[in-house]
């Protein structure tokens, strides 16, 4: 086959599979973001003024977020526009393998609840999380379910969980886990903050 009628791979069509790759990490964040926020995309809908639709395709990488929309997902989510794009550029990871104290990306911070990803860059789909609860503090009134599984380590306070139709109090050193697909929830009933190490691992689909 002479070079005349070789079939190249163009320089355009490289660039086009590598935005395809990165649209779609893009939409992966930013539904990954709107699960640990609780948040269903009829309400992302109604805090971003995106149509459910338009949330759908980004979520699924099929069409590229503007700018604008970034701002708008980020607001909504507790997260910057820069960190969307590029976790690993804009949340202080540095090193792939290593998170340095109080270098963690803020996620949520609401009434109470504050949740921080530690998980350096390198861990692609394992996701570490520090939860900390303030006295009355909740995950909501309603109980909630997504993809994956989860286990957690009550590093310090007490904290209720409910999974199902189970309900358990959880003090200092106690250790859970569960399928994230049934419904559950969390809150702390007791007097003093509470520190929890929560990891999720989404599940093949």
């Amino acid at each position: 086959m002479t070079p005349e009628t070789a079939e190249p791979t163009t320089p355009s069509a490289q660039n086009e599979r590598e935005i395809d790759t990165a649209q779609r990490e893009v939409g992966r964040r930013i539904k990954a973001l709107r699960l640990s926020n609780s948040l269903t995309l009829t309400q992302l809908s109604e805090k971003t003024g995106l149509s459910i639709g338009t949330l759908s395709q980004i979520e699924r990488g099929l069409t590229s977020p503007t700018v604008r929309t970034l701002f708008g997902l980020g607001t909504a989510l507790g997260v910057s526009p820069a960190w969307i794009l590029d976790p690993a550029v804009s949340g202080g990871g540095e090193d792939p393998f290593v998170t340095r104290s109080g270098r963690g990306q803020l996620l949520i911070s609401n009434r109470g609840l504050e949740k921080v990803i530690i998980t350096p860059p390198a861990a692609s789909r394992l996701k570490a999380f520090l939860v900390n609860l303030d006295p009355g503090a909740s995950s909501g009134d309603e109980p909630y379910s997504h993809n994956g599984q989860e286990v957690g380590y009550v590093v310090s306070g007490s904290m209720e969980l409910e999974i199902g139709d189970k309900s358990y109090v959880l003090n200092a050193g106690d250790c859970f886990a569960f399928d994230s697909d049934i419904a559950h929830r969390f809150w702390n009933s007791g007097s003093k903050a509470a520190s929890i190490l929560w990891v999720n691992a989404p599940t093949s689909s």
